[in-house]
């Protein structure tokens, strides 16, 4: 089974590491909070407790030189996309694909 578990991150957490897979390379919490605050209008306090909890869950990296700290996704996007994949065909279609594939196909998300 997928690390779904050790990675799940919450609505808040997830906006956090967008921003850093978007730009694709580590960045320190003050570039992180200007980016979230034209994004999300997050204040530093708020970017600072989820790099904190996202560090907590070793979800994000975090290296430090000449004091200042950046951040890294510990994973990639599509590493956790296909945690939640493979946590939701196990959970919802008793882990056949193939029942996912038609429910999307219904719903008009497949051609």
């Amino acid at each position: 089974m997928s690390d779904y578990a050790s990675r799940r991150i919450s609505e808040a957490e997830l906006s956090v590491m967008e921003a850093l897979w978007d730009t694709g390379a580590a960045m320190t919490a003050k570039d992180l909070q200007i980016m979230l605050k034209e994004r999300r209008d997050w204040e530093r306090t708020t970017v600072r407790s989820l790099l904190t909890r996202l560090q907590e869950k070793g979800s994000v990296l975090v290296s430090k030189d000449a004091d200042v700290a950046t951040y890294a996704p510990a994973f990639t996007k599509e590493e956790y996309g296909w945690d939640l994949a493979e946590v939701l065909v196990h959970r919802l279609y008793d882990g056949n694909a193939a029942t996912l594939v038609a429910t999307l196909k219904a719903h008009g998300l497949l051609a």
